[in-house]
C-alpha cells in the first residue's frame, strides 16, 4: 500500500512510483554492467597501502619484543646475551611483585614458601640488588629467614613455586599460598615498624595476586582443554547451526518458532512487572529484614511494575493488531526456509566468507605486531605497601605508530563489512533466483559460486561502496571511546562530558544501525535488478516507505526468531562443553564454568554467522514479493511460492485490495467460469 503521510519532497523522488517490471522479466536481471568501479579500486588502494605500512613495520620493528618475554633489564630470554657474553636461558620465571623476572633454564617445580637461602628463590642478579636501596638500607641482603621474606617486598626477589612451561613461560599453578605468604610478611613488617597492619599498603597484592590467580588457572585450563572449547566452540556450533537451518523445513517448526517469539514479549514483561510486584509485597512484608536505601523504594517498585505491566498490554494489543501481517511474516520464513533449502550450498557459504576473513586477518596480524613492536623499553617506578619502590620495565609504543594503528583498524573494519556485504549480494542472488523461478518443485538454477562469480566480477564495488560507509561510521565510534578514555585519564571526567558522549555514542551506534539495514536492502536490490550503491539504496528505502507496516512487522518477527536459533545454537554448545569437558578431564580443569564462557563467546559469532544465512533470505524474499506485488499486482504472478499464496487467499479483499495474486490460481477461477 502506498502511505498517505508521504512529503511533496518524497513524491518528487518518485517515492509514489510502483516498481514496473522490465521487458521479458523471468528473475535477477542477466545482462549486468559493473556497478560502482571506484569505491572498488579505493579498496584495493587501501590494501596496497596496509601492505606498504606492513612491510615498513617489518622493517623497524621487531616482533620479538612482543612474542619473547624480557627479563627485568629487557633482555630476550632465549635470544640476547649476558654480561658474560652467553646466551640467556630461554624460560621466563617472576622475580618482584611487579610481575618483571629473570630467565631460567627450567621451571621450578615445587612451591617454597620458607626459603633457607636466596638460591632457593628466584632473585635478580647480586649487582643489581645491591643497587636496591630499600634493600640494602634495612639490611634484607642478610641471609636470616626473615630478611629472606622481606627481600620479596622490597622487589630482590620472588619465592619458587609450581609451575607448568608454557610457551617458555613458567605459569604458577596456583598463587593463593604466594598471596598469602606475602601478606602474612607484609603484616609483621608493618607490624614490627608500628603501623596498622590492616591497612591500605596491602590493598595492591591483594588485588594483583588473586587477578593474576584467575588469570592463570583460566589459561592452565585453556591449555588442557583447548580441543574441546575449539571443537565444540566452533564446530559444535558450526553442526548445530546447519541443524537449525535445515529442521525449518519440519512442518509447523516455523510458524511456532515465529509465534513462540512473538508471544514470548509480552509474557517476559509480564512477568519482569510481577516480578516487580512480589518483590513490593516482600518488601512490606518484611520491612525490618531489608536494608533500604530509600524511602522512596516501595513507590519505585511499584511504578517499575506498572510500566511493564503496561509495556506488555501494549505489545500484546500490536500483536492482535498486526496478526495478519505476522502471518505474512509466517510466510515469509516459511519460503525464505524453503529457499535456503533448495539452495543448500548457500548453508555453507559462511564457512566461504570465514576463511576469506582469515586469508585477511593472518596479513593484517602480521603487520599489526610488527607495528606494535616499534618502540621501546621504557623504565617505571612502582611503589608497594606505601614503603618499597622498584623499577618496573614496560614496552612503550612509539608515538608515530599510532597512525598506523588506526589506519590498520580502518581496513580492519572496511575488509570486514566488505566480506559481510558480498554474502549479502551473493545470497540475496540465489533466493531472489529460487523465488522467481516458477517451478519450484524442480531443480532451480541457483549457483552459489555463478552468484559469487558475478558478484566479485560486476557488483564488487557496490559492496564496497555500502562498507566503506559502515566502516567509517565504525571509526568514528572507537575514536569516540578512546577519547573518553583518555579524558579519565586525564582526570577530566565529569558529568556533563559522560553525557555528551553518552549522546554521541548513541547517535552513532542508531546510524550504523540504519546504514546496515538500509545497505543490506540495496544490496537485494543490486542482486535482483543489477543496480549501482545509491540507485538501490533509493529503489529499497522507498519500496519499504510504500510497504512499511509489512517490513516493520517482518522485521521484527524475523528477529526475534533469529535470537531463538542464536539461543539454540549457544545453549547447546554451552550445554555439550559443560559436561563434555566434566567427562573428559574430571580432575585436571579447576573452572569448568570459565571453559564454558569461552565456548559461549565462539559459538555466539559462529551462530551470528548463520543466522545472517536465513536472515539475508527472509529480507529477500520479502523484497521479492513486494517487488512481484507491485509488478504483477494487475496481470497476477507466476512466482508466489505456495507458502505466500496460502496467505493471500487468508487476506480480506476490501482491505487489500491491491495485493497480489497468483496468476495459477486466476487462471484456475478463469477456466471455471468459462
Amino acid at each position: 500500500m502506498i502511505s498517505q503521510d508521504l512529503t511533496n519532497f518524497d513524491k518528487e523522488m518518485g517515492a509514489e512510483d510502483r516498481l514496473s517490471a522490465p521487458p521479458d522479466f523471468s528473475g535477477p536481471v542477466k545482462d549486468r554492467k559493473v556497478t560502482d568501479p571506484l569505491c572498488l579500486l579505493l579498496l584495493l588502494a587501501s590494501w596496497g597501502a596496509m601492505t606498504y605500512l606492513g612491510i615498513w613495520s617489518i622493517q623497524h620493528g621487531n616482533v620479538l619484543d612482543l612474542v619473547t618475554r624480557k627479563d627485568y633489564m629487557g633482555r630476550h630470554c632465549g635470544k640476547d646475551l649476558d654480561e658474560e657474553g652467553n646466551v640467556l636461558p630461554p624460560k621466563f620465571a617472576i622475580a618482584d611483585l611487579g610481575f618483571n623476572g629473570v630467565c631460567v633454564n627450567e621451571c621450578p617445580s615445587v612451591t617454597d614458601l620458607s626459603p633457607t637461602s636466596r638460591d632457593s628463590m628466584v632473585c635478580k642478579s647480586n649487582k643489581t640488588i645491591a643497587n636496591m636501596t630499600k634493600c640494602v638500607n634495612q639490611g634484607y641482603l642478610e641471609n636470616t629467614k626473615m630478611q629472606l621474606h622481606l627481600l620479596v617486598l622490597c622487589g630482590a626477589c620472588m619465592y619458587d613455586f609450581e609451575s607448568k612451561d608454557i610457551f617458555n613461560n613458567c605459569i604458577p599453578v596456583a598463587v593463593d599460598d604466594i598471596s598469602k605468604a606475602i601478606n602474612s610478611t607484609a603484616y609483621r613488617y608493618f607490624e614490627a615498624e608500628n603501623n596498622n597492619p590492616d591497612d591500605s599498603p596491602f590493598s595492591m597484592v591483594q588485588y594483583i595476586q588473586p587477578t593474576y590467580a584467575y588469570v592463570e588457572r583460566f589459561a592452565k585450563d585453556l591449555w588442557i582443554a583447548w580441543n574441546m572449547v575449539l571443537g565444540i566452540g566452533v564446530g559444535g556450533a558450526i553442526v548445530l547451526g546447519m541443524l537449525f537451518l535445515f529442521i525449518l523445513r519440519i512442518p509447523g517448526f516455523t510458524s511456532a518458532t515465529i509465534w513462540i517469539s512473538a508471544v514470548s514479549v509480552p509474557i517476559i514483561l509480564g512477568g519482569i512487572g510481577y516480578g516487580f510486584m512480589r518483590l513490593g509485597i516482600y518488601y512490606n512484608e518484611h520491612p525490618d529484614y531489608i536494608e533500604r536505601s530509600s524511602e522512596n523504594i516501595d513507590l519505585a517498585i511499584q511504578i517499575a511494575s506498572y510500566i511493564f505491566f503496561g509495556l506488555a498490554g501494549i505489545v500484546l494489543l500490536l500483536l492482535i493488531f498486526l496478526r495478519k501481517r505476522i502471518a505474512l511474516a509466517i510466510g515469509i520464513s516459511k519460503a525464505a526456509a524453503r529457499s535456503v533449502v533448495a539452495v543448500p550450498l548457500s548453508v555453507f557459504f559462511p564457512l566461504l566468507q570465514l576463511l576469506g576473513w582469515c586469508t585477511f586477518m593472518v596479513p593484517w596480524s602480521v603487520y599489526f605486531l610488527y607495528l606494535a613492536s616499534i618502540g621501546g623499553d621504557t623504565e617505571q617506578k612502582m611503589t608497594l605497601f606505601e614503603d618499597f619502590e622498584f623499577i618496573v620495565v614496560k614496552h612503550e609504543f612509539d608515538y608515530n605508530a599510532a597512525y598506523g594503528f588506526w589506519y590498520l583498524l580502518f581496513c580492519l573494519y572496511w575488509s570486514s563489512q566488505f566480506i559481510v556485504a558480498v554474502g549479502q549480494i551473493v545470497l540475496s542472488m540465489c533466493y531472489s533466483k529460487w523465488y522467481f523461478t516458477v517451478d519450484k518443485e524442480q531443480a532451480v538454477d541457483a549457483s552459489v559460486f555463478r552468484s559469487t562469480g558475478v558478484t566479485l566480477c560486476k557488483h564488487a564495488g557496490t559492496a564496497a561502496f555500502g562498507s566503506l560507509v559502515i566502516a567509517i561510521i565504525q571509526l568514528v565510534r572507537t575514536f569516540v571511546l578512546y577519547t573518553q578514555k583518555k579524558i579519565k585519564q586525564a582526570g577530566a571526567d565529569n558529568k556533563c562530558v559522560d553525557v555528551v558522549i553518552c549522546c554521541c555514542q548513541c547517535c552513532l551506534f542508531c546510524l550504523e544501525r540504519c546504514m546496515k539495514f538500509v545497505s543490506k536492502n540495496a544490496y537485494i536490490q543490486t542482486a535482483i535488478f543489477g543496480h549501482s550503491f545509491c540507485k538501490g539504496a533509493h529503489e529499497a528505502f522507498y519500496l519499504i516507505l510504500r510497504n512499511a507496516a509489512r517490513m516493520a512487522a517482518v522485521g521484527l518477527v524475523s528477529e526475534l526468531s533469529m535470537w531463538i536459533c542464536k539461543l539454540f545454537i549457544v545453549g547447546g554448545c554451552c550445554v555439550a562443553s559443560f559436561y563434555g569437558i566434566q567427562e573428559v578431564y574430571p580432575d585436571e580443569v579447576t573452572s569448568v564454568g570459565g571453559l564454558v564462557v569461552a565456548v559461549a563467546f565462539l559459538s555466539w559469532f559462529i551462530a551470528d554467522m548463520f543466522t545472517e544465512v536465513l536472515g539475508i533470505a527472509i529480507s529477500t524474499i520479502i523484497q521479492c514479493f513486494i517487488a512481484d506485488e507491485e509488478m504483477f499486482s494487475r496481470t497476477g504472478s507466476y512466482f508466489v511460492p505456495k507458502e505466500l499464496d496460502d496467505f493471500l487467499k487468508s487476506l480480506d479483499e476490501q482491505n487489500e485490495q491491491n495485493a497480489i495474486k497468483s496468476f495459477k490460481q486466476d487462471s484456475g477461477e478463469t477456466e471455471q467460469d468459462s
